[in-house]
């Protein structure tokens, strides 16, 4: 499995099983990540900006690693910035003071509910259904020629 290609590159398609590898290893990185700032600068301004930073440091690899699945399925890969826009607008939201994990407001809800359906749908699109059989318009089936 080419890492490198799956989280840097843009271009072509990729199975479900390479997205669940991929996608494992950015939240093990993020986690790893946001769980050093939450100890070392915990929940105070320079952890939210560190936090931004983080997820800033992780959005190209995300996104290059939904917009392959994306295309996978036949759709563009720019439907991956859905769920990356959102997560940057909740840290955002925190950082001017406009949301609260601890004490949550509307924006909170909306942010968490709009979060939470986006996930679902990037759950079913790109972790459970198969991609386009055969080749596509961003390349050929990345299945093709496996048993």
């Amino acid at each position: 499995m080419d890492f490198a290609y799956i989280l840097s590159s843009t271009q072509g398609r990729i199975p479900r099983s390479q997205w669940w590898a991929g996608l494992v290893i950015l939240v093990i990185i993020g986690v790893v990540l946001a769980l050093i700032i939450g100890w070392v600068l915990g929940p105070t301004l320079i952890g939210l900006i560190a936090t931004l930073i983080l997820q800033v440091i992780l959005l190209y690899p995300s996104y290059a690693l939904s917009a392959k699945r994306f295309q996978d399925r036949n759709k563009p890969g720019g439907l991956a910035l859905i769920g990356i826009g959102l997560g940057i607008l909740q840290t955002l939201a925190r950082l001017v003071g406009l949301s609260n994990p601890f004490a949550p407001t509307t924006v909170d809800w909306i942010l968490n509910i709009a979060l939470l359906i986006v996930g679902i749908w990037y759950l079913i699109e790109l972790g459970i259904l198969r991609g386009t059989v055969g080749p596509n318009q961003y390349g050929p089936d990345p299945l093709e020629g496996r048993p």
